[in-house]
């Protein structure tokens, strides 16, 4: 019997220990983790990149039902690229070159964890975005989208 509990007790562990653990942080949580986020171009760059990520993610969820959507969506994470290339650019002093890599490789990265846990809560709920920090992140970042120019 107390190998039976024992077996139960670990399988319960296994299975339930990472039902809901997200790969990443909403970002208005690490924005409170790093207040001063403005004034370093690392943090602030990195709320960047989160926001492009996103709207990729989004765009690619939404292209095949509502494709004018998802094109916008996607223009909207090419501005947020560009403004944040040029902030790497001009805080930075660094290369186009090495911009442009550290956002696609950032980007990538961001991106698949957004698609894992996406999935994740979709296999839970039916729903890519809603009941997460996705959809917490694409709201947050609609706002960092219009103060843009």
């Amino acid at each position: 019997m107390k190998k039976l509990f024992l077996s139960i007790l670990v399988l319960g562990l296994l299975l339930g220990g990472n039902a809901n653990s997200a790969s990443m942080i909403s970002i208005q949580e690490y924005i409170k983790n790093n207040s001063n986020y403005l004034n370093d171009t690392t943090t602030k760059t990195y709320v960047l990149k989160r926001c492009a990520a996103s709207y990729l993610y989004y765009a690619g969820i939404t292209k095949d039902n509502f494709p004018k959507k998802s094109q916008l969506i996607a223009n909207a994470s090419r501005k947020i690229m560009i403004f944040t290339g040029d902030i790497l650019i001009n805080e930075l002093q660094w290369t186009a070159e090495v911009a442009a890599k550290s956002l696609e490789t950032d980007i990538d990265n961001m991106w698949e964890y957004y698609e894992k846990d996406g999935n994740e809560s979709f296999a839970r709920s039916g729903n890519y975005i809603l009941g997460n920090y996705i959809g917490q992140d694409i709201k947050f970042c609609e706002e960092v989208v219009k103060k843009i120019k």
